[in-house]
């Protein structure tokens, strides 16, 4: 089987590569992902899926076979953007190709694992792997601003429920077991104004944060709970905004954005407890709120969100970790290695929130993402599609 999924696949290879090109031509900021949805959606339908589903929130879902195991395969179809474009050597929408790489905004996140998705589906459709096996590629919208809000609404809304995912996020070759989950909070602190030359008078909300900030350093600096994989949570404050009558007053109202990484183990009650009970924050009367995400979809349906995005955490001797280490090792001849990602994922919400498991592999490297002259490695690409065939069947093969 390992030795037909790795020819079939490459039969494709040069394909996979140009749709890869042709999804990184098609900008697709967050909340614009309308061309590349029907891009993938037209894919899937010339390449002979079984159904093929368009949301109402604008996710495109395919479907190969009709068996009793559903197993799914993600990627975001929205980028970031393309920052300073003078520091590209390459246009950021060109999706070029030389013999090694892809180039172009979204070639590594995670374009290019589209492709490979998509095109794993046509291998296990042409091989006929599917009598015990539903395949599903699953494009989804909106995950950079907030990961796990298209996923939440098809588990919640259209009770999709998968017997695992795969998470084609990049992870240079190596197999994802966890990752750590996150909040997104506000802190309010209020002051009084008073004329600059007489501030005495007034009651200065920015030296009231300026001592809650201090405390959330040195909380940061001190955090208890360590994972032996994830090691220990972490926290930013990433902005800082104050109000005042003008320069020559004392400023009256103050806020700070934090971004709070959880480690496995560390709840979001836990978490905003260690900042409310910190005694700047009491005695400055401060108010703490989470962010909530709002913005519409590219069709316009609107998903509110509160910013909480679980961890999650694969166990080694799972069943789902079993059969990728297989899959790996019989396609390619070598260990499989283990890993965790730093950065957040559509996990927050699949596993972190719904306990539905979920594993991590797909193409690039994490210093490739978010970055000029982004790139992926059209071996890790072809490596990718080998495997969301492979790991599939072989965990249907082995679960029933």
């Amino acid at each position: 089987m390992f030795e037909k999924i790795t020819a079939r696949t490459k039969h494709y290879a040069q394909d996979i590569y140009d749709f890869a090109s042709t999804l990184i031509q098609i900008e697709s900021l967050s909340g614009d992902e309308e061309r590349v949805a029907k891009c993938v959606e037209a894919k899937m339908h010339e390449l002979g899926f079984d159904s093929v589903f368009l949301d109402e929130m604008g996710n495109v879902c395919g479907t190969i076979g009709h068996g009793k195991k559903l197993v799914c395969v993600d990627g975001h179809m929205d980028v970031v953007g393309n920052g300073d474009e003078s520091q590209w050597s390459r246009a950021p929408l060109s999706g070029d190709q030389d013999a090694e790489r892809i180039y172009g905004r979204g070639a590594a996140d995670m374009k290019s694992a589209i492709a490979a998705m998509v095109y794993a589906g046509k291998v296990i459709k042409d091989l006929e792997l599917t009598d015990d096996l539903t395949y599903m590629a699953c494009a989804s919208v909106q995950e950079e601003p907030c990961e796990g809000l298209a996923w939440e609404y098809m588990i919640e809304e259209r009770n999709l429920q998968p017997d695992f995912v795969i998470l084609a996020e990049p992870s240079n070759d190596e197999i994802s077991l966890a990752q750590k989950g996150r909040l997104e909070l506000k802190i309010f602190v209020s002051g009084k104004s008073a004329h600059a030359s007489t501030p005495h008078l007034g009651d200065n909300a920015i030296y009231k944060m300026a001592s809650i900030i201090k405390e959330l350093e040195e909380l940061s600096h001190n955090f208890e709970v360590e994972d032996p994989e994830l090691g220990k949570g972490c926290l930013v404050v990433s902005e800082v905004t104050s109000k005042t009558a003008s320069r020559c007053s004392v400023a009256d109202y103050c806020e700070i954005s934090i971004d709070r990484r959880l480690t496995w183990g560390e709840s979001p009650e836990y978490a905003l407890g260690q900042i409310t009970d910190l005694p700047a924050v009491k005695a400055a009367g401060a108010r703490i709120e989470l962010y909530t995400f709002t913005d519409p979809s590219y069709t316009g349906k609107t998903c509110n969100k509160e910013c909480i995005f679980p961890a999650w955490k694969l166990e080694k001797d799972h069943d789902v970790t079993t059969a990728s280490v297989q899959a790996y090792e019989e396609l390619f001849g070598k260990k499989a290695t283990l890993t965790t990602w730093p950065f957040s994922t559509n996990g927050v919400a699949i596993m972190g929130k719904h306990n539905i498991p979920v594993i991590g592999y797909g193409p690039g490297t994490l210093d490739a993402c978010h970055v000029a002259d982004e790139y992926v490695s059209k071996e890790q690409v072809l490596h990718a599609a080998m495997m969301y065939a492979a790991i599939a069947t072989t965990y249907t093969k082995n679960t029933l």
